[in-house]
């Protein structure tokens, strides 16, 4: 896994030492479930393995205590996850997360474009300037895995015209003559992972 993060450096390593990234329930729900997860310490309770547990009990010494995850779809039957924590539970922190459910989401989403857009660019030349947008970039890849205008839809939470919309201009400015022509020249450039 790929990690940008302001957790201190101290937790990310123990973190990825201890092998906490095979196990974390926050990453391993079912890829059919919530695109938004609430968690706290008080997971330790309902922890499946002594693994689990210790996974919360070492999170709490690093005083992290609960949190929200936004999970986004990426290609190759993969996800990111955008993640904001907390040292300490409070009713206003729950009823802001309640409350701001799709602007969270939302800033989770955009958070993920910018960054894949970077990295997008750079894996591309070095930001000498990639033809595609993240958009035409991400739906080209998951037609490249084999999923329909409606499926990209579903997991990019848009309507099939503005897949339709995304592609068209991916084929267009790649100056493909069709689809698969246009996930064939992404490749070649080092567009799509």
């Amino acid at each position: 896994p790929n990690l940008i993060s302001s957790y201190p450096k101290s937790w990310t390593s123990h973190y990825f030492r201890e092998g906490y990234h095979n196990i974390d329930p926050v990453l391993q729900e079912p890829r059919t479930s919530s695109r938004m997860i609430h968690w706290d310490g008080r997971g330790a309770r309902s922890a499946r393995s002594a693994k689990e547990r210790r996974l919360f009990d070492d999170a709490l010494s690093f005083k992290i205590r609960t949190g929200l995850t936004i999970r986004i779809p990426s290609s190759q039957n993969q996800f990111a996850a955008f993640t904001l924590a907390a040292d300490d539970r409070s009713l206003g922190l729950d009823r802001f997360i309640e409350t701001s459910r799709d602007m969270l989401e939302m800033v989770g989403l955009t958070y993920h474009a910018h960054v894949s857009a970077k990295i997008g660019r750079t894996a591309a030349g070095g930001g000498m300037g990639n033809p595609l947008t993240q958009r035409e970039r991400q739906c080209l890849a998951w037609i490249s895995d084999g999923k329909t205008m409606q499926d990209i839809a579903e997991l990019l939470d848009v309507t099939p015209r503005g897949v339709k919309f995304h592609l068209d201009n991916a084929r267009r400015n790649l100056a493909a003559l069709t689809l698969p022509h246009a996930v064939a020249l992404a490749f070649r450039q080092g567009l799509l992972p």
